[in-house]
């Protein structure tokens, strides 16, 4: 997945070439087929991703209630607030990702303020969506 440009997804745009090798550092690329399940609803968290490539799909108690692309992270509320996942996610399509785990996705987020600051305004962007549907 070394082709994949990261500073072309919305999580990481106006990441210096550096930030972006630290990136890469810290995560392990992973696919996943279509079908596949990446987080499971009340499951601990160990990992959080970034969607390179692909859709997923994001469900609640069995309902889907978003679909996701490139760009997106996934799993970072479980490593944050460290309760059981709130929403299974699984892929759509096939899926190109990098994975971080629970103590590399730490380091990211106290290093790269930038990093921190895209988790921050993502879960922000899924609560005002949430009070959408209320």
């Amino acid at each position: 997945m070394a082709d994949v440009d990261l500073s072309k997804l919305e999580f990481f745009e106006d990441f210096t070439p550096e930030e972006l090798e630290k990136v890469r550092a810290l995560a392990e690329d992973v696919t996943a087929a279509a079908g596949a399940v990446l987080i499971e609803q009340g499951d601990v968290g160990q990992e959080a991703f970034v969607l390179c490539s692909g859709q997923a799909g994001v469900f609640v108690n069995g309902h889907r209630v978003a679909t996701i692309g490139p760009g997106s992270a996934v799993g970072e509320m479980a490593l944050l607030d460290k309760r059981p996942r709130s929403a299974t996610v699984r892929a759509v399509t096939d899926l190109e990702l990098l994975s971080f785990k629970s103590k590399d996705f730490q380091d990211l987020l106290e290093t790269m303020p930038k990093a921190a600051g895209r988790v921050i305004a993502q879960l922000n962007e899924k609560l005002r969506e949430q009070n959408q549907q209320l």
